[in-house]
């Protein structure tokens, strides 16, 4: 194996490097000028808060994708895996929300949540549009199913991030289970 091989291969972590930075996050710091902080990354993670008419099963495996997410502080490579997390978690939202009579491939449940426009690119804070033609949810019917088969088939690819994949998430199922505004007078 070459010295590229092992530099980037993952080793299992000694008990005095569990609750240390991954060393990969210092290196990341030296190209981007900033090392990730744990308490801004745990204080933006509980900013991502999910409606209360979403599911509590939907809740629940959210908050491991945010745990996860807290996590790849210590494991960098964690990242990815909560990249997959998040999709499963749209997929299952997804699965409640159309009930279907017989089973339907994520990309055909996404297109259908676009088609009731249950979802929409205006409601994705990240995206700067209000534009009604929905290219960027469109888009999400082939992107979401290929980077999640990517994922969950196998995949040794480094993500730099993942908290902005858990904002679009936040969105998603906010979107797909909105909030009653009559709950929200009380």
């Amino acid at each position: 194996m070459d010295s590229r091989g092992s530099f980037f291969m993952e080793k299992f972590k000694t008990l005095d490097e569990l609750t240390k930075i991954d060393h990969k996050h210092l290196l990341m710091g030296q190209v981007f000028g900033s090392v990730l902080d744990l308490e801004m990354l745990h204080e933006n993670l509980s900013k991502e808060v999910l409606n209360d008419e979403v599911p509590d099963e939907i809740k629940g495996q959210f908050n491991v994708a945010r745990n996860m997410a807290l996590f790849t502080y210590y494991l960098y490579a964690l990242a990815p895996e909560v990249h997959l997390k998040t999709y499963t978690v749209i997929e299952h939202a997804l699965r409640l929300k159309i009930q279907p009579q017989s089973r339907m491939s994520l990309a055909k449940m996404i297109n259908h949540a676009v088609a009731q426009r249950w979802i929409c690119d205006a409601g994705f804070r990240y995206l700067d549009t209000d534009e009604p033609g929905n290219e960027w949810c469109k888009s999400m019917v082939d992107i979401i199913s290929k980077m999640r088969n990517l994922k969950a088939h196998g995949s040794s690819m480094l993500v730099p991030d993942c908290f902005l994949q858990v904002c679009v998430c936040t969105d998603f199922l906010n979107q797909l289970f909105p909030s009653n505004p009559v709950s929200e007078e009380k």
